[in-house]
């Protein structure tokens, strides 16, 4: 129940900057009032007496809008007024603020940047709720109907009568019935329905796992029931198998020993003797080889002085006898003579010496000759490296004849293994057996589960149960009122709520009446829905809202309407605020509240609460 204390607004819709503060628990039963200030927008009555102020326009219905405002974010011209609520002259942000009884407060505000912001507290704690918090102005605002319980449909369709929203008639049907079973809180019954639902689905999801780990272990169970007999038949076949090894071991220690004692491995010793001896050998053939190197090139060069002479020689003889170039006389024989005699002993001494060096040559390259057919026959036919390779592959065999004699030993000495195995697999089925009789329990008690809620959101979903119940014991008192109040204003026309929360007339209906008649009907559905409110969970809230309701009815209309606030309404509710600017309502209620809204033949137009009078 919404306990509102006061309203404060700042530069919101047609009001300026300055506070404005109405205290709603001392308005009682207040009309609310208009005038818009300036000679022009005066008129004359018939008489041409009277004079008659202009209202609309002066910021009457902008009181209640700046609750709907701050409550819901959306007034009664718009549910997304954005910046439309600021004040146009001004251009600053605007503000408004609903103070509870109990000290709860929120405070809405709109910044000239287009940002909102939204402040309330609540039990003495403080949140603010921005863009920062909350993405979006949707998320913002059902974050706080959520905490204080808020609804739109319901405050407008019985609380607060505005003139532009839609009423309870002029919904669309399923609005409408939405709104009704949120009224009936029919809606709790299908959030419950659906919890319900979703423990189902929970449940069918649980089973469908239980049941797919009940075949994944008796997958395991089959599997482990062939390895079982896999195993059997090894452990049958273990000493028959073992003997075999044994002896397919021992098999090839023979074989091993037969290709060890095929090799012939040559004496290292001996062999390397010889291949000492080679060496010698290759090392003095080298030795010779160089002397016979040495005796050759000196050969070489006795040639090339012999060949020198003999050149010279036959130089001298072919001058002997002619003119010579220089002194241009004969050369005499005997001076050639002179010069070849010479030449001729050296030239025999070269020769003596070349053919001492051949025959030392020949000598040599004979000695060479001798060593490098000695170095052949010497020669081993296996190298050093081939018979340690022998040698390896040998030891190798031995090793491994070694190695199969043990492997023999061992296999002899073998228990049997799958003695283990067949109880570790014995032990595995027993715990499977074990897991599949638990998960088949925890189906049944699953199943037994899911049906008590699928009976559960039977009954709150299906219609025929617990929503008819609701609906037959609560529609009846909604039309008794609906009734009751139809026959206040006068209206032969009768509309009733169906069962399944249609709308039943017994004439032409809603659509056909006369404005006038839809405005009363309108009042008489909004009061219904009030006294339900009040007599199931008790009165929605302390302020009712009156805006404009009279303004298509005629004079039996208005007494109709001011007889039910008096006579129904002021008993029930602290605070009525009537809106109009019908004469007929002055000097009715308690108080008076005057908006009047000055400015406007200048360049601005400020609205404003003039006084509160109380009426005598």
């Amino acid at each position: 129940m919404l306990e509102l204390k006061s309203v404060e607004w700042r530069n919101f819709m047609s009001y300026g900057d300055y506070d404005n503060t109405i205290d709603l628990t001392s308005l009682g039963q207040c009309l609310i009032t208009g005038e818009v200030l300036g000679e022009d927008k005066a008129v004359f009555d018939e008489s041409g007496l009277a004079k008659i102020k202009k209202s609309n326009g002066a910021g009457k219905s902008t009181i209640p809008n700046a609750i709907l405002w701050t409550l819901f974010g959306r007034t009664m011209h718009s549910s997304s007024p954005g910046d439309k609520v600021i004040n146009y002259f001004t251009g600053k942000d605007c503000r408004c603020k609903v103070i509870f009884k109990n000290g709860d407060y929120i405070v809405r505000t709109r910044n000239t940047d287009g940002k909102n912001e939204l402040v309330y507290v609540k039990d003495g704690d403080e949140t603010s709720i921005t863009a920062d918090t909350l993405g979006t102005t949707k998320l913002q605002q059902i974050e706080l109907n959520r905490i204080f319980n808020l609804d739109w449909d319901l405050l407008c369709g019985s609380m607060f009568f505005n003139q532009y929203s839609k009423p309870w008639m002029e919904m669309a049907d399923g609005t409408r019935k939405k709104a009704i079973e949120r009224a009936l809180h029919v809606d709790r019954f299908e959030y419950r329905a659906k919890v319900a639902k979703g423990k189902c689905d929970l449940l069918d999801v649980e089973v469908s796992t239980k049941r797919a780990k009940i075949n994944n272990l008796q997958n395991e169970l089959e599997r482990l029931e062939n390895e079982q007999k896999r195993v059997q038949d090894a452990y049958m076949n273990f000493d028959s198998g073992r003997q075999e090894r044994q002896k397919r071991a021992l098999q090839n220690a023979v074989l091993e020993k037969q290709k060890r004692d095929d090799i012939q491995r040559p004496d290292l010793e001996k062999l390397q003797a010889k291949w000492d001896v080679i060496k010698k050998i290759k090392e003095k053939i080298e030795t010779m080889q160089e002397e016979a190197n040495k005796y050759s090139r000196k050969i070489g060069n006795l040639e090339g002085a012999a060949s020198s002479d003999r050149q010279k020689i036959k130089l001298w003889v072919s001058k002997s006898g002619k003119m010579c170039g220089v002194c241009e006389q004969d050369i005499p024989k005997s001076h050639t003579a002179a010069k070849i005699e010479p030449l001729q002993e050296a030239l025999d001494k070269i020769v003596s010496e070349i053919g001492e060096a051949t025959k030392a040559l020949e000598t040599v390259t004979s000695k060479i000759d001798q060593a490098k057919k000695l170095l052949r026959e010497k020669t081993p036919e296996t190298t050093i490296r081939d018979a340690k390779e022998i040698h390896k592959q040998w030891e190798n065999h031995d090793k491994e004849i070694d190695r199969l004699k043990e492997l023999a030993k061992s296999i002899g000495k073998e228990e049997n293994p799958h003695v283990t195995t067949i109880a570790d697999l014995i032990k595995r089925q027993t715990t499977c057996d074990e897991k599949v009789v638990i998960a088949e329990e925890e189906i049944k008690r699953t199943e037994y589960l899911n049906r008590h809620y699928h009976y559960i959101y039977k009954a709150w979903n299906d219609r025929t149960k617990i929503k008819s119940f609701v609906f037959q014991e609560h529609i009846p008192y909604i039309n008794k009122r609906l009734k009751h109040y139809l026959d206040v204003f006068g209206l032969d026309i009768q509309i009733e709520l169906t069962p399944a929360l249609g709308i039943k007339s017994n004439m032409w209906g809603y659509d056909f009446e006369s404005g006038g008649e839809r405005k009363r009907t309108d009042v008489a559905f909004m009061l219904s829905m009030f006294d339900f409110h009040e007599q199931m969970y008790g009165r929605q809230a302390n302020v009712l809202v009156l805006d404009e309701v009279d303004g298509r009815l005629d004079d039996d209309g208005i007494d109709s309407l001011i007889n039910v606030i008096k006579n129904d309404l002021a008993s029930k509710v602290e605070t009525i605020m009537v809106i109009s600017h019908r004469n007929m309502m002055h000097d009715v209620f308690q108080n008076e509240l005057i908006v009047t809204r000055s400015g406007l033949d200048g360049f601005r137009g400020f609205s404003q609460c003039a006084k509160v009078g109380h009426v005598s």
